[in-house]
């Protein structure tokens, strides 16, 4: 009966810890080709893991909520770590929140970063338009951004 116990606490570490772990190794960035096929294996491989033993966990019918509740925790800590390290330029939620009316930093649809509240791009210094509409010319101290015709850098 021990090792059973041990065998529960083992699968239960790999789901509850997995994804966290992944997530770490996207963080480690090295410019070494052996290093960074060494780390990815070992990130694809606690990945499949913890994917594949959180949604059996999240999967079984007559299990208590707690042990749902964990199995999407670990399929949403792995599906984290996995566009972290290999679709680090899909932006999601930002655009989800963007629709609703959340802003910080907004994605166009190429990808491009945009400033919610009117920022301005460093390499050409043009204000920004955002695929949901115009960005608000003004900054929240009440004060112009100089790009509206109404400050001294914009000025007629």
């Amino acid at each position: 009966m021990e090792s059973l116990a041990y065998l529960v606490v083992i699968i239960l570490m790999i789901v509850i810890l997995g994804g966290p772990v992944a997530i770490l190794l996207t963080k480690i960035r090295t410019k070494n080709i052996f290093l960074t096929t060494i780390r990815r294996l070992l990130h694809g491989l606690i990945i499949s893991l913890s994917f594949a033993i959180s949604s059996s966990v999240f999967l079984k019918p007559q299990e208590p909520l707690t042990l749902h509740v964990i199995g999407i925790f670990g399929i949403t800590m792995s599906y984290i770590a996995l566009r972290r390290e290999y679709f680090p330029h899909v932006k999601i939620v930002s655009q989800l929140f963007a629709r609703f009316g959340i802003h910080g930093k907004a994605v166009n649809k190429s990808g491009e970063g945009l400033e919610a509240f009117g920022g301005e791009t460093q390499a050409n210094k043009k204000p920004l338009s955002s695929m949901h509409g115009p960005v608000i010319k003004w900054r929240r101290d009440g004060r112009s951004g100089g790009n509206d015709g109404h400050g001294p850098g914009g000025q007629h």
